[in-house]
């Protein structure tokens, strides 16, 4: 920030206005919309656009300041004989300040405009000297504590229109404003003001472009990344653009003639409001390097006088709130130079980088704030007020704009590669998963068969014998040998066995439910627990089993037919409340019952009992 600066060209021309309060805001740039690029071609179109220069009518200045505010038109006349030069310095004061032109006569008609910068002076009343009593020269009003529509000229720019018919004319100003501004007065013929506003109004598409680049640039940013910093920049950018659109007197024309004072409050108010935006911002901005806590406390401090401020505003101390705020803004920006020294962990941008960044801006406001005090200063840099002031925002939006920039591509880099670590977690989770379900798998499953091996099936049927107990639901276990199998090994050999293995089982699988449980509980043996079945219903179930084994073409490849047959015994719940075991020991003798009564049959354990007296007999 840096209060007016109306500089003179070395021809003793002025040039364009505005300044008090504050030069642009920060400015950050993204990698898609690539803002720095729009800068740096405003930067030069500011540094390149054409001055315009205007061949200013006054003969002679003379200045005077009214201490008191009491001088009249009348003590004044005569009086004011201080030579003035084109830029004046005025105080931060409700004191007057009066200035004395000698205007000569334009080439062509009689029409002056008295050109006066800038655009936030409170009150400019003009007196046109004439003769008799001063008190009754004519008189007339502007400002931006005056209605926008009552203006000599519709513009944005103060001023006046005059006719002077003699060779020369005499005009006095009384300036009030409750700034620190450098202000400026020329005399121009009209068509020549016209161009200054022009040029004013193309200067300010410069600047509102790239205000709003920015701004729009760090809304979407936020909106895609949600980074605090970005979203505080936007803050700071949306606050900064209006201020820029009020200082500059563009809200004016918008302002209710009822209420012409509301552009000056609304000026004051966001002139305050732009260095809390800045602290809220490089406060976000230095978090991640970890700076002294005592620094971040000290940046929080800082916050607190922003309420001071506002509260300054709401009892009529705008005066005192401006000034303060102009020196919290100087303040503020040597206060981040020794912050960015303090930062003690590597971040990206790095530590140097933004070492080098904030002097850089400090540097830059330092020639500023220097040159707001000297129009010569001003001069001798070649640049109009507003000039000067814009490129000084966009000089420190451009260094912003590298840090946010370098911060969003090492984010997204490391957005990029926690998603490629996620993905090689992941899969390696799903590589684990998918070997937890093979290892669970093949300790559940019989590896030559594919059905479940003893101790899994054991646990399938203890669970479904516990839900029929508890339901009173019939259940029918069954043991399944295969007949001399151990002659199939002795003759064909043991591969041939395993695809007798394989084949009976399938046989067996294929014939049963998919409710039903069916397992290999060892060697030859197989076991299978029908559901809800009993009696009559689980013996030709049974039997099913034992034709359809039998009736099986089992050849092996290029080999003959081999003759398979299967014994089964079968153990009913019948509503007991007993162990799997005991039902399991059923079934075993059940089978045993079958073979002993010739193979190739099924035998429930009742019907096994009667066989068993006439087996040992024989």
């Amino acid at each position: 920030m840096q209060e007016l600066v109306l500089p003179s060209d070395p021809r003793g021309r002025n040039r364009c206005e505005w300044g008090w309060m504050g030069r642009p805001a920060p400015v950050a740039r993204g990698y898609r919309l690539s803002p720095v690029k729009v800068i740096l071609i405003l930067i030069a179109g500011f540094i390149l656009a054409p001055r315009a220069w205007a061949s200013d009518l006054i003969v002679s200045r003379t200045f005077l300041e009214d201490k008191t505010g009491t001088l009249t038109i009348a003590d004044v006349a005569g009086r004011v004989v201080t030579p003035a030069e084109p830029g004046i310095q005025m105080t931060s004061s409700n004191l007057a300040h009066w200035v004395c032109l000698r205007v000569r006569a334009p080439a062509n008609g009689t029409k002056v405009v008295l050109f006066i910068r800038p655009t936030f002076l409170n009150e400019v009343r003009l007196y046109e000297a004439g003769p008799g009593n001063p008190l009754t020269w004519k008189t007339r009003v502007t400002g931006n504590h005056y209605p926008y529509g009552a203006r000599d000229r519709a513009n944005i720019s103060l001023g006046f229109v005059v006719d002077v018919t003699g060779p020369e004319a005499t005009y006095y100003l009384r300036i009030k404003t409750r700034s620190p501004v450098w202000m400026d007065v020329e005399a121009l013929e009209p068509a020549e003001a016209e161009r200054n506003d022009q040029h004013r109004d193309l200067v300010m598409v410069f600047f509102f472009t790239a205000m709003l680049c920015l701004l729009l640039w760090a809304i979407l940013s936020y909106l895609l990344n949600r980074q605090p910093v970005v979203g505080l920049f936007a803050v700071h950018q949306a606050v900064y653009t209006m201020f820029g659109i009020v200082a500059t007197g563009y809200l004016a024309p918008l302002v209710p003639d009822r209420f012409p004072q509301l552009g000056d409050w609304v000026n004051i108010f966001l002139y305050c409001s732009i260095n809390v935006t800045s602290l809220l911002f490089c406060r976000a901005l230095f978090k991640p390097y970890e700076p002294p806590p005592v620094l971040m406390r000290g940046i929080n401090l800082l916050l607190w006088t922003y309420p001071a401020l506002l509260v300054s505003i709401a009892l009529g101390y705008d005066t005192q709130a401006v000034i303060a705020s102009g020196v919290l803004i100087k303040i503020t920006w040597l206060y981040f130079v020794v912050t960015a020294f303090s930062l003690r962990v590597e971040r990206t941008p790095s530590r140097r980088l933004l070492q080098i960044f904030f002097v850089s801006i400090f540097m830059n406001n330092v020639v500023f704030w220097v040159a707001g005090r000297s129009g010569r200063i001003s001069s001798a840099i070649g640049l109009t007020a507003l000039q000067t002031l814009i490129l000084d925002g966009l000089v420190i939006g451009g260094l912003f704009a590298m840090i946010l920039h370098t911060r969003a591509r090492q984010t997204l880099k490391e957005a990029q590669q926690a998603a490629l670590d996620l993905l090689s977690v992941n899969k390696k989770l799903e590589l684990e998963q998918e070997l937890k379900k093979l290892a669970e798998h093949q300790a559940q499953t019989d590896y030559l068969t594919g059905l479940a091996n003893r101790r899994h099936f054991v646990e399938l049927a203890e669970r479904e014998m516990a839900r029929a107990i508890r339901f009173h639901r019939s259940l029918t276990l069954m043991m399944i040998d295969i007949d001399r199998f151990k002659a199939i090994n002795d003759r064909w050999g043991h591969g041939i066995g395993d695809i007798v293995l394989q084949n009976v089982s399938l046989l067996i699988r294929d014939a049963l439910r998919n409710v039903d449980i069916f397992g290999r509980t060892g060697g030859e043996e197989f076991a299978a627990v029908i559901v809800e079945t009993e009696g009559g219903d689980a013996i030709e179930i049974a039997q099913r089993l034992c034709s359809k084994v039998a009736e099986a073409s089992i050849v092996p490849q290029g080999g003959e037919r081999i003759p398979v047959t299967i014994s089964i015994g079968l153990a009913q719940l019948k509503g007991r409340k007993i162990n799997f075991g005991s039902l399991l020991n059923e079934a075993d003798r059940a089978m045993y019952a079958a073979k002993d009564a010739g193979r190739n049959r099924a035998l429930v354990l009742e019907d096994a009992r009667s066989i068993e007296p006439a087996m040992k007999a024989n």
